[in-house]
């Protein structure tokens, strides 16, 4: 540390660069690859890292050739008036950049954290903050980050790893599919978000060099590299998480899709409620870090051209301006494509060229022994304007909300939807009594989800809350209803607050018939609901089904989906078969048993109960096994043109009931007999769905095309054009092996 407000360690600027290149960038780095390279953003991203290092090794040797006083050096070279016109430039585009951070973070802050909170007060926010902690000088930034650098790197890489374990591998893959200008574009829009390595011309001089880092050979460009790694690392796993969780479709139509990721990953234990918050918060810290830093670089750019004895005046002119430009009534994605062409077309240029005039000019003046020869103008002239604001809005207070537990929804008539939303009943949450359960239910018809949820506001004077839901209901109706189905998917893709982790439910009838059980089930039915998929995920490795996966089935296309699904009985409901999702719509239903076997078929199934031999339902069986473990294995091949496939389903099972007592001898034969009566009756019957569902009803609910994509490259380029007829020329070789324990 030193007392030296401008003096920072090699360690501190190493640091403080991660911060500056990974916390905006993080957030957008998915979509920049999918939009520009889709499945080959992976590629991209690699590639613009690799020249990341060679645009920080010329920043630096620039850096170098100007004596490592860059500005200082346009002074004695050319003189103040020069030096204007060089730094021009440069506060442009940390304005810029300033302007893009702010109206990203409002915007994305506002649709998760504060809903209820005019953008513009977000915004001012972060500018007085940022500009407060820039004020402080390089070495207070410094240290904040080495404070907290750990508290937000080591819990982001946590919350990635998480995230990788559910990705699904056939939304990245195959790979080398795009043509090599879409990769080449990619990698060079990568390379934008490393454009603050161009701040270390200026930062140079504030890098204090112990003798040990002189000792041990450690060089600015080493930290440099360092701190590069690491962000093309975090990059790497932020679209891959984000990429396999959402698809290429909603990875590239949003800008920030990443932060629904925070939302669909969740954190072992559940000792975070509002993961989401969490880790968005922890990352926030970091964007304060940067958002400070451009206010600094803007200060000590312009402070030096004017020679101010205090850079700190400029700040409130600045927050003035950035804050005037960020309420400009402009959409943030439509902004952000005005500022990737400036950034691709003169920022990015701009950072290289510059320097390099400067430098070889200086070069040129010293060896010719003149003075100043040649003034080259670039003159930019900004205009700000001053825009009013016509106030904010107040923010929702607690007791202005209605928090739903649980939403079920129905068609009604042709045109009309109907959606029941589930209370939490307070009052027995909080040992007063019970809410009269009629009161916990209400129920709106109108054409669209946000017409339903104005007519709730404007019928009860309350806002709806979807922060902590539990599970939806669809109805049949609804579920077979494309239109509809589309409808409902938008508006959750659209409502940050409506959770992509919600578990989703379909009713074997209407949802009415479900959400009518409320009132007969203990902690509510959204509670009960959520408690049966943690329960289904435990005990027999069901993937639980949430909002995002029917999201991503939508945006793919390819891609089909198996939902549980509820049928009411008096007082209690029960899981009574599964709908396969496809195409936009609920197809095709399965009754229980037809998806256990749709189950076995997916490597799902521990704990379940199988009865020998099959039997009509008046008569007992023979033998009850239990599924201990069950495992998939997928080969894929390519023979005679068409698509083969060897499926191995494997695992152990255990008698229950029906195993004679016996000599070990004989005991061992029985229980070879049946071993082999389990096999055959399981390899029987999900033959029987295979052929059902995907042949005759052409509905690849074992996702088999999507599958080939990561398992075997040339079969999904062979029917890229035309998935359906891979169902159609596929031969599936079905073996099946439970070893009795």
């Amino acid at each position: 540390m030193f007392s030296d407000n401008d003096r920072i360690s090699l360690r501190q600027f190493s640091r403080l660069l991660v911060f500056d290149l990974f916390s905006i960038s993080g957030l957008i780095i998915p979509n920049i690859a999918a939009a520009s390279s889709g499945r080959d953003g992976l590629l991209a991203i690699c590639l613009g890292t690799l020249y990341a290092f060679i645009y920080g090794y010329l920043i630096l040797s620039l850096c170098k050739q100007t004596g490592g006083r860059y500005l200082n050096f346009c002074d004695d070279t050319f003189g103040r008036f020069v030096t204007f016109f060089v730094a021009i430039p440069y506060i442009i585009k940390l304005f810029f950049c300033l302007v893009f951070s702010a109206k990203l973070f409002g915007q994305v802050i506002n649709q998760t954290l504060l809903a209820d909170t005019d953008n513009r007060i977000i915004i001012l926010f972060l500018l007085v903050v940022s500009a407060y902690s820039a004020s402080k000088g390089m070495e207070v930034r410094a240290r904040i980050t080495e404070i907290i650098y750990f508290l937000v790197i080591i819990p982001i890489i946590l919350f990635l790893f998480l995230g990788i374990r559910k990705v699904d591998p056939g939304n990245i893959t195959p790979l080398f599919t795009e043509n090599l200008k879409d990769i080449g574009t990619g990698s060079y829009l990568v390379l934008l978000t490393f454009s603050a390595l161009e701040m270390m011309i200026f930062a140079a001089p504030m890098i204090h060099y112990r003798k040990s880092d002189l000792s041990k050979g450690k060089r600015l460009y080493n930290y440099a590299a360092r701190a590069i790694i690491i962000t093309g690392i975090l990059d790497i796993l932020m679209y891959i998480v984000t990429m396999g969780l959402l698809g290429r479709k909603e990875t590239a139509d949003k800008l920030w899709s990443a932060i629904n990721i925070f939302q669909m990953v969740k954190i072992p234990g559940g000792i975070v409620q509002r993961q989401d918050a969490f880790i968005l918060s922890i990352w926030l810290l970091s964007i304060f870090t940067l958002t400070a830093a451009l206010f600094y670089y803007l200060t000590y750019i312009s402070g030096h051209v004017l020679k101010l004895s205090s850079r700190n005046y400029l700040l409130v002119p600045f927050i003035l301006l950035a804050f005037g430009v960020a309420v400009i009534p402009i959409d943030t994605e439509q902004f952000y494509y005005f500022f990737k062409k400036y950034m691709m077309y003169i920022g990015m240029p701009q950072s290289l060229i510059l320097p390099f005039l400067v430098a070889c000019t200086g070069k040129l003046k010293k060896f010719i022994n003149k003075k100043a020869i040649i003034n080259t103008m670039f003159a930019i002239v900004i205009t700000a304007g001053a825009f009013t604001l016509t106030g904010c809005s107040d923010m929702t207070e607690i007791e202005d909300k209605n928090f739903i537990q649980a939403v079920g929804i129905d068609t009604e008539g042709k045109d009309m939807i109907k959606v029941y939303y589930i209370l939490p009943d307070l009052q027995a949450l909080t040992e007063q009594g019970a809410e009269d359960p009629k009161k916990l239910k209400l129920s709106f018809s109108d054409k669209d989800f946000t017409e339903i949820e104005q007519d709730y506001g404007l019928e009860n004077n309350k806002r709806l809350d979807f922060s902590q839901l539990k599970a939806v209901i669809l109805g049949n109706g609804i579920a077979k209803d494309k239109e509809k189905m589309d409808a409902f998917l938008t508006y959750v893709e659209n409502k940050y607050e409506f959770g992509r982790n919600t578990p989703i439910f379909l009713a074997e009838n209407t949802a009415k018939e479900i959400m009518d059980l409320n009132s007969n089930i203990e902690g509510g039915i959204g509670d009960f609901l959520a408690q049966l998929s943690r329960i289904n995920l435990k005990n027999n490795g069901i993937k639980e089904i949430d909002a995002g996966d029917l999201i991503l089935a939508r945006n793919e296309g390819n891609m089909n989906i198996v939902i549980p699904m509820l049928r009411a009985e008096e007082t209690k409901m029960r899981v009574s078969g599964i709908g396969i999702y496809s195409a936009g719509t609920v197809q095709l239903h399965a009754t229980e048993k037809e998806s256990d076997f749709i189950y076995f078929a997916s490597g799902f199934g521990k704990n379940k109960i199988l009865y020998l031999p099959e039997t009509n339902e008046d008569e007992l069986p023979k033998y009850v096994l239990k599924i201990n473990r069950i495992t998939r294995t997928m080969e894929f091949r390519n023979a005679d043109g068409k698509p083969y496939l060897n499926m191995i389903i494997e695992g152990n099972a255990s008698i229950q009931k029906g195993l004679a007592k016996k000599e070990d001898e004989a005991r061992n034969e029985d229980i070879k007999k049946i071993e082999e009566e389990c096999n055959d009756y399981v390899k029987k019957n999900i033959q029987k769905t295979i052929t059902a569902i995907c042949i005759n009803e052409k509905l690849d609910y074992l996702n088999l095309y999507r599958m080939t994509g990561y398992r075997n490259k040339s079969l999904w380029l062979e029917y890229k054009d035309d998935p359906e007829k891979f169902l159609e020329n596929i031969t599936i070789n079905l073996k099946v092996n439970f070893h009795i324990q």
